[in-house]
């Protein structure tokens, strides 16, 4: 799988606001995988995480100028689970301050 990795959007100064998460729990066996969607934390771009038990790295987050290119690319990132054999098991909505 190869997923281009970017530095997080964080923004030291900006005030707390409000987003909403798209989370996306995917297993296989007994390994999961789980798939945030969310603003970044200035609300100035979509940020599509990714934590793969596989990657010793830890989260990989991927940052997209609009929500047609984010959605796009976790519905890419969705089929390609599933075609290696992963489950949804859960997806979540839910308000977060940041």
């Amino acid at each position: 799988m190869a997923i281009c990795a970017t530095a997080a959007s964080h923004t030291p100064n900006a005030s707390n606001h409000s987003v909403r998460i798209l989370r996306w729990t995917f297993s296989r066996g007994n390994q999961s995988a789980v798939a945030e969607l969310c603003l970044s934390a200035d609300h100035s771009a979509y940020e599509l995480r990714l934590n793969p038990l596989w990657n010793p790295s830890g989260v990989v987050t991927e940052v997209f100028d609009d929500a047609m290119s984010a959605f796009e690319r976790q519905a890419a990132l969705e089929r390609m689970l599933v075609d290696e054999g992963w489950t949804l098991e859960v997806f979540e909505s839910h308000q977060t301050t940041r």
